[in-house]
């Protein structure tokens, strides 16, 4: 079978390359899928580029996430069968075979089509928890950057849906004319001159009582400034690659908090029972279509330089997916 694997770290189009692997054998407890779709996440590419805060033993199959076929049981599994598609996360999932523990199998309903099905996990959840993470109020101020990501999106819909007022920052007009096509009822773009002035606007002065950072660097210490007094700024991805860059005395002034959150974190703390409810939260808003989750371009395995350099292209139009 075909796998996309890379011997070193480094830039994606470089290092990740076609290669022919054995059929992995499901063991006791897992399933064999056969992969439908997979996404290209920012995490993926952080990972290929070993500064994520996994790094997985070299060389390896890239992917963590995935919809495909089951196509063998293990011994001793239960509740599910040959055919069945289903939903997972694991690493490796850029493969034409993956095999998974059994209970990390989300069954998918037919409502639900493949090009969602494969997104379904990692971004919409990591959304939902990140929301509940940053414990607003209703008429509360908050932002985000990189707002037009998978994230960014769904992040924006549950706090309108929850009366959270949300500042969208975006680069390009073009980015923030499709977040408005989504609902979203705040757009600043931060390449026009006077962007910070039309936040602190917004927020009559008082500035955000929560400001999740997606970018990173130097950019950073602009948002910072945005804070209202005892504001947050979370740390939820590190896009620009560079350290970020903060003014103390602001945040001694301001009395500021600046902290991270890492959805692998929260996955192995939370309670059988919390994962499930966030999962559900999940499954009922991608049911009744309100989960924002467009496509830009589906590529096969095969056309692995083609397809790192469309999820790392700016502007486009949605998720970047693979298939066999």
């Amino acid at each position: 079978m075909i796998a996309l694997v890379h011997e070193r770290f480094g830039e994606p189009a470089d290092v990740l390359v076609p290669v022919d692997v054995p059929v992995p054998e499901p063991q006791a407890g897992h399933v064999r899928l056969r992969m439908l779709r997979s996404p290209i996440h920012n995490h993926d590419l952080a990972t290929i580029r070993g500064v994520y805060g996994y790094k997985p033993t070299l060389p390896a199959v890239a992917g963590s996430e995935l919809v495909g076929a089951i196509d063998e049981l293990g011994d001793g599994v239960t509740g599910l069968k040959p055919g069945m598609r289903v939903a997972a996360m694991s690493p490796g999932a850029w493969a034409e075979y993956v095999t998974i523990p059994a209970q990390m199998a989300v069954p998918m309903p037919d409502t639900i089509d493949d090009d969602r099905a494969c997104q379904l996990l990692a971004m919409p959840l990591s959304a939902l928890v990140l929301f509940d993470d940053l414990h607003t109020e209703p008429g509360m101020w908050i932002a985000q950057n990189a707002a037009n990501g998978a994230v960014g999106r769904i992040l924006m819909r549950v706090a309108q849906a929850r009366d959270v007022n949300v500042i969208n920052l975006v680069r390009r007009d073009e980015a923030a004319e499709e977040l408005r096509s989504y609902g979203a009822e705040h757009v600043v773009v931060t390449d026009r001159n006077g962007w910070q002035e039309r936040v602190r606007e917004l927020t009559d002065g008082k500035g955000v009582a929560r400001l999740v950072d997606s970018v990173a660097g130097p950019h950073t210490l602009d948002l910072q400034r945005l804070l209202a007094h005892h504001g947050e700024l979370i740390v939820f991805g590190g896009l620009s690659g560079a350290a970020i860059k903060l003014d103390p005395s602001l945040m001694i002034s301001s009395e500021a908090t600046v902290r991270g959150f890492w959805m692998t974190s929260w996955m192995s703390r939370a309670t059988h029972d919390e994962r499930g409810a966030a999962m559900r939260r999940v499954f009922e808003l991608a049911l009744a279509g309100e989960l924002p989750l467009p496509v830009g371009a589906i590529y096969e395995l095969a056309q692995v330089r083609e397809a790192m350099r469309a999820a790392e292209t700016p502007g486009r139009p949605g998720k970047i997916l693979l298939r066999i």
